[in-house]
């Protein structure tokens, strides 16, 4: 009876409600066998406080459907999920939510730029009697990038893994600068710039199956690898290949050891110099 008059309680007058109740406990008190005073006490007791939780509840415009419990109803919590769930689907669906990845992409623009703006490139050219052209300055950034990536693909190789992703980020932004400074240096015939690209590519491709190839093995295949490549094969000074042998190596172990956050997070990669000072 008091469930039947829950569901009625809205549309009733607050006297007409009393009435209500005030007969149903006189009819159920009638009913019992032996009639115990602090029984027939705690049953009104109970039903004032029950009309008082339905003049409470009621009383706010937002509680509709009423519940047994006098709380938010289920289906209503069910509802917000599926409209997160549905918001959230959309969202990833275009590209948006998913955080990881967008913070992927700011780290390998950080991990490129720490190359192309803090590598010495003048130590280079001047130590291995290189010219300062376009070709000798992408021979540089490659070697660096390829150490980058090695580190990077120690996040996860697999496919749809971290460290893949960050990988071909990386890879995605030094294209985009080798694009942009290469249509700079041929403002004047910018028909000219994609088949160099085209040409840069293939050779990208190549020296990383070389590199990965070199740091896998002994320091002769290193060293064959960079002679190929790094030198084109033109270095008659064995002493000048393996200082860059000997570089590629701590520089590898250095970036081995940097921590998930520091290059993957908050890229915070330390290169070493060509030449390292002796110490006073």
């Amino acid at each position: 009876m008091l469930s039947s008059l829950t569901g009625r309680a809205s549309v009733l007058s607050i006297e007409f409600a009393q009435t209500l109740l005030r007969n149903t406990a006189i009819r159920a008190s009638s009913s019992w066998t032996s009639f115990n005073p602090t029984e027939h006490h705690l049953l009104k007791t109970t039903t004032a406080s029950a009309l008082v939780q339905q003049q409470a509840h009621y009383s706010n415009p937002s509680n509709t459907f009423p519940t047994a419990t006098g709380t938010t109803p289920a289906n209503a919590s069910t509802a917000e999920e599926d409209k997160g769930g549905f918001l959230k689907r959309f969202i990833k669906k275009m590209g948006w939510i998913d955080n990881s990845r967008v913070r992927l992409r700011v780290s390998s623009c950080a991990l490129y730029e720490s190359v192309a703006d803090n590598i010495n490139y003048g130590e280079f050219f001047t130590h291995f009697n290189m010219p300062d052209t376009f070709n000798t300055w992408f021979l540089i950034t490659e070697l660096h990038v390829w150490m980058l990536l090695v580190r990077a693909m120690a996040e996860g190789a697999e496919k749809d893994a971290a460290g893949r992703f960050l990988r071909n980020c990386i890879v995605e932004t030094m294209w985009n600068d080798v694009t942009t400074r290469a249509k700079q240096l041929s403002a004047h015939n910018p028909s000219v710039v994609r088949p160099q690209i085209q040409m840069l590519s293939e050779q990208f491709q190549a020296a990383l199956i070389s590199y990965d190839e070199g740091i896998s093995f002994d320091d002769k295949a290193l060293a064959s690898a960079l002679w190929r490549r790094f030198f084109s094969g033109h270095c008659k000074d064995y002493e000048k290949l393996e200082l860059l042998v000997n570089y590629v190596r701590k520089q590898t172990a250095m970036l081995d050891q940097t921590s998930r956050y520091d290059f993957a997070i908050k890229p915070k990669v330390k290169w070493l110099p060509l030449i390292e000072k002796p110490s006073v």
